[in-house]
């Protein structure tokens, strides 16, 4: 797929022309849109006849399906959020696992900003508390465990649940 340079002069939703280097000639493209990557939020321009295909973003390299939607309204009332379509393809068992061994980063996998505000302290957390375990005698280790060990399936159930939710308002 072609990328499309000097994107910055063009009017949203206008005719685009350039000189394309693959097709050796000057095109003209009826209608451009406009969508956002779903992984790093940067504004990425695409022609109709991508709609309904999988390319690369050029900033963070994520994989992004562009949907039809953008453009099936006029261009001020498209929409200027990130286009989640990928999050159709995100495994709820990997969000689990995810889940399950690290708190919150099964909700950043499923695309919760939110989930860095449990990963981080869980993490910073944990690597206080890695000396204590050391002096701990296998008792207490034990009782530690049998304690977090419901935390830990409640939130990979979550993040199971809400990936399949995920799936099931996009189907």
């Amino acid at each position: 797929m072609e990328l499309i340079p000097d994107l910055g002069r063009v009017q949203k939703g206008s005719p685009l022309t350039w000189e394309s280097r693959e097709r050796g000639a000057t095109i003209t493209v009826p209608e451009n849109g406009v969508m956002h990557c779903w992984q790093c939020g940067e504004e990425l321009w695409v022609l109709r006849n991508w709609a309904g295909t999988d390319f690369e973003c050029p900033h963070c390299h994520a994989t992004v399906t562009v949907p039809a939607q953008v453009f099936s309204a006029p261009p001020a009332a498209r929409s200027t959020q990130p286009t989640q379509a990928s999050a159709s393809r995100k495994s709820p068992a990997a969000g689990a696992v995810l889940n399950f061994l690290f708190w919150g980063a099964g909700y950043v996998f499923a695309g919760r900003g939110w989930g860095w505000a449990i990963l981080v302290p869980y993490i910073l957390l944990t690597m206080v508390g890695l000396p204590a375990l050391a002096e701990m005698s296998a008792e207490q280790v034990l009782v530690w465990t049998i304690i977090g060990l419901p935390i830990d399936i409640l939130l990979a159930w979550h993040a199971y649940q809400m990936i399949k939710e995920d799936q099931s308002a996009r189907a």
